[in-house]
């Protein structure tokens, strides 16, 4: 799993040093929906997990995520998005949100469909608080695209107003 750090960059939580000094990565934190906004945790607690993986392709990017997260989904038109179960896109025409809170100048909506299914993998992310949807960036580099994903969620903040956050 990758994250997006302070300095607009990727890092690979796959490869985590014995001791990092001031890691840092971004989250949206929808905790209270009227004042969502993007802010960079210290990462401090790592989750460690096995389960089975979906490699999703959004626009032209592919990406590798657990089965049971949601990605943040929207359209351009509408001023509402949405966190979808990743087994519910399904050929559906689902559009990913797509926004770097460091560098993007508007938000982008990008198609999303599942391209492989793999039964066992490794995973390894910082520990999320409620509310909070971590910035996955699904390019490589520097100032890369980013999508949003969530492992679980409630009701009061499963659904964001684009204006608040963009």
């Amino acid at each position: 799993m990758r994250i997006l750090t302070v300095d607009n960059t990727v890092f690979e939580m796959n490869n985590l040093p014995d001791q990092v000094d001031d890691l840092r990565f971004c989250v949206l934190d929808n905790s209270n929906p009227p004042e969502a906004d993007y802010y960079f945790l210290p990462l401090v607690f790592l989750e460690s997990f096995n389960d089975p993986a979906l490699v999703l392709k959004i626009g032209e990017h592919r990406i590798m995520m657990p089965y049971n997260w949601r990605i943040l989904i929207g359209e351009a038109e509408i001023g509402d998005l949405e966190a979808l179960p990743l087994t519910k896109l399904n050929d559906r025409g689902f559009q990913a949100f797509t926004f770097n809170p460091l560098s993007s100048f508007r938000a982008a909506f990008m198609n999303i469909e599942i391209e492989d299914v793999y039964q066992d993998v490794r995973w390894y992310f910082p520990k999320l608080k409620n509310g909070q949807l971590l910035c996955i960036p699904i390019t490589d580099g520097p100032k890369p695209i980013c999508a949003y994903f969530v492992k679980e969620i409630s009701r009061a903040s499963e659904t964001i107003d684009i204006q608040n956050i963009v």
